[in-house]
């Protein structure tokens, strides 16, 4: 049975990681109206903590282009390959590849955009470091994605979550949860789309999570 891996901790914690998104925890927007009530984007906050485009998501991303298990990429990616080396056992070029990835960061950057979370400056500047960072990234032997952030200190816990039993949840097969990963959709964004909340979600996966659970508090 294939394994969706993620990282969560106990508690709100462990919801608001696994509904932030496989490759990143999105900060939600704040902004403030002047005087003609026209918003503008709040630069005093830090630019990552405004977007999160899914650098941190690159293998979670890239495993349903190339249709493997994340563990299954993970395991290639260890044993020296690269994620462009084992697209192209697939049939997919490099560049091909790199434009599948870089679309939904991209579609982030301009929803973002739109919502007055980040400036016309920093769009552009978000876009470019897409562009190069993934490039990178999938021509790097043994590339890891690594997690980043506010809580990348205190997710201890590692957890496994079956695709099968996230897709049974969500009333979708294994090959539409992929693609919506692929799409850069979170399991809440899934979810909303299917008329089910994060609460109902959460109540379906929690047998899964409850082993790793039972394992963490009783570590030593």
């Amino acid at each position: 049975m294939k394994k969706w891996t993620g990282k969560v901790m106990a508690g709100t914690v462990a919801a608001a990681v696994l509904f932030g998104g496989i490759g990143g925890l999105a900060t939600a927007p704040k902004a403030f109206a002047d005087d003609s009530s026209t918003v503008v984007p709040d630069v005093s906050r830090p630019l990552q903590k405004r977007v999160d485009v899914g650098l941190n998501s690159i293998v979670v991303m890239s495993s349903s282009i190339v249709d493997m298990s994340t563990d299954d990429l993970n395991q290639e990616l260890r044993n020296g390959k690269s994620i462009s080396d084992l697209a192209r056992l697939r049939g997919i070029e490099q560049s091909e590849l790199t434009d599948r990835l870089v679309t939904p960061m991209i579609k982030r950057i301009e929803s973002a955009l739109n919502q007055k979370t980040i400036t016309d400056d920093e769009a552009e500047q978000l876009k470019q470091e897409v562009q190069d960072k993934v490039s990178a990234a999938v021509s790097k032997a043994g590339y890891q994605d690594k997690m980043q952030g506010v809580f990348a200190k205190k997710l201890k816990l590692k957890t496994q979550v079956d695709e099968e039993s996230v897709a049974k949840v969500l009333g979708i097969s294994q090959n539409e949860l992929r693609s919506y990963f692929n799409d850069g959709k979170t399991i809440a964004d899934i979810a909303k789309e299917k008329g089910l909340n994060e609460d109902q979600v959460i109540a379906g996966l929690k047998d899964e999570l409850n082993a790793s659970l039972k394992e963490f508090i009783n570590k030593k």
